[in-house]
């Protein structure tokens, strides 16, 4: 039972991932030139010296936190796109109305992710070999194993969507980094075993919460009614409740661009501070509000796509042409105020004819989020070379502009 399951599963994972990496290549092979190095294979040799560097001595405690919690990171968002893959789509929900034992679905589950991670488990190889070379002792190599299983339990638990399993991983990696500190041998093994021991309880008690989720999920529905309520004034419009609705339907794609605008606004205004305003200020603030637009426009494809899920429903009623296309530009220059805002509001203080300067980049940031809207809707297979071409091109004009 385990092998037909199991062979279903990869020939699923592998007709899905193929789908995947022709439709998103773009952009694996953008994230792979901006990393110092070789292409394709310098994203794993900077994640396998992360890893040397998580057990290694020396960082003290904060420094291995954070280094564990990068690691548990690049390991979520490695599989998060991978999802609808490792979990085999619609069949798995026929699979469950069969008597298929746990162990055996689990199994699965497991080898499933093992084939996902095949590049990660190649660094970590080199990881371990280098770990091997240099240690005194097991006790880094046991370490080493310790994180990759919190790393595995925090891809559990972003695929299964149990963030409660996640608080279990981040209590591991303290665990573990106090364990790297402690003075003697006994503390550092009890802690070591003590971090994965509370990721697994964890990941075990999540488990049992699926049990109740059907129930939780009927409750809730059953309170939907009263979210409705809070909004009897009709403060927020119809239009935008079902805006923000498709965003939070897709959490982690939505969170992670509007996320990165803002921290990219935050860490631009302190950069520029650091300039003290000088002739490099404008440049940057340029270039910044660039990116800020192509990672917001991609929002433009989840709403569309959204839309035309509901396409025969939307037909049916008495919407003017291009309702949606309209109201999603409208929606998307109003979450671009908050990036604009955190990163032009600082320089705005300075006055002069830098604030009139800072108001027209702001009027023309907003044109270039409307004009990337076609690139990303229309652009195809070429939609990240059309948007970079032309996030260039407004760039330069705009640099231009500010010159004379």
């Amino acid at each position: 039972m385990y092998g037909r399951l199991a062979g279903l599963r990869l020939r699923w994972y592998g007709r899905v991932g193929r789908d995947l990496l022709a439709r998103h290549w773009q952009w694996a092979l953008l994230a792979t030139l901006l990393v110092p190095g070789a292409p394709i294979v310098a994203p794993f040799l900077r994640f396998a010296e992360l890893l040397g560097m998580a057990v290694a001595p020396g960082p003290g405690m904060a420094g291995h936190v954070v280094m564990a919690g990068v690691i548990d990171l690049v390991a979520v968002l490695w599989v998060l796109p991978q999802r609808r893959a490792l979990l085999g789509g619609a069949f798995m929900d026929y699979v469950a109305t069969l008597p298929v034992p746990r162990h055996v679905r689990l199994g699965v589950g497991a080898t499933m992710l093992v084939v996902a991670n095949g590049p990660l488990l190649l660094a970590a190889g080199l990881a371990a070999a280098r770990i091997a070379s240099q240690a005194e002792g097991m006790y880094p190599a046991g370490c080493f194993l310790v994180v990759l299983g919190l790393a595995g339990v925090a891809q559990y638990a972003a695929l299964s969507r149990r963030l409660v399993v996640l608080g279990g991983v981040g209590i591991g990696d303290l665990l573990l980094a106090a364990g790297l500190d402690a003075p003697s041998a006994a503390g550092r093994w009890g802690l070591a075993g003590a971090a994965l021991a509370c990721a697994v309880a964890v990941a075990g008690f999540g488990e049992r919460l699926a049990v109740a989720d059907g129930r939780w999920r009927r409750l809730r529905a059953g309170r939907a009614g009263r979210v409705v309520a809070l909004d009897r004034a009709g403060i927020v419009a119809p239009v935008v409740r079902v805006q923000w609705g498709i965003l939070a339907d897709r959490p982690v794609l939505s969170v992670l661009r509007i996320g990165a605008a803002v921290a990219l606004a935050f860490g631009v205004a302190r950069l520029v501070a650091l300039f003290d305003f000088d002739s490099r200020a404008v440049p940057t603030l340029i270039v910044a509000v660039a990116v800020i637009g192509l990672l917001l426009a991609g929002l433009y494809r989840t709403l569309s796509e959204a839309h035309r899920a509901a396409a025969g429903y939307l037909a049916s009623l008495p919407l003017p042409p291009r309702y949606w296309p309209l109201r999603d530009t409208g929606f998307l220059m109003l979450v671009n105020l908050v990036p604009l805002a955190v990163l032009l509001r600082p320089q705005g203080r300075q006055g002069g004819s830098l604030l009139a300067v800072l108001a027209g980049l702001a009027v023309a940031g907003q044109a270039l989020l409307v004009l990337l809207r076609w690139p990303v809707l229309h652009g195809g297979r070429h939609r990240l070379v059309l948007s970079l071409l032309l996030a260039a091109g407004w760039s330069g004009a705009a640099m231009a502009a500010v010159s004379r």
